[in-house]
């Protein structure tokens, strides 16, 4: 018994640490990325936004990669969609 735990037992604390890795750290950030993935293809014109920027605007125009938005009246800027932080309504 003692020999096999001396053989295997490194391998086993290994496999040990890639599963935790693998649930506290990669399994989360994918389901973020989905997340995140999910809410820029449901931006839609009217939606009021936050940028990673901090700019709040509405969606007036909404492109392949780009989105439009009106920040204040006669303001309108071209931002990607991955800028986008927040949508609040």
């Amino acid at each position: 018994m003692n020999e096999i735990m001396a053989k295997y037992g490194t391998f086993i604390m290994i496999a040990v640490w890639i599963a935790i890795i693998y649930f506290f750290m990669i399994l989360p950030n994918k389901k973020k990325q989905k997340k995140q993935k999910e809410m820029m293809d449901s931006l839609k014109e009217g939606n009021e936004i936050v940028t990673i920027g901090g700019i709040k605007g509405t969606v007036s125009s909404v492109e392949d990669d780009y989105l439009q938005i009106r920040v204040d009246k006669g303001v309108n800027l071209t931002i990607r969609k991955s800028a986008v932080a927040v949508v609040l309504k």
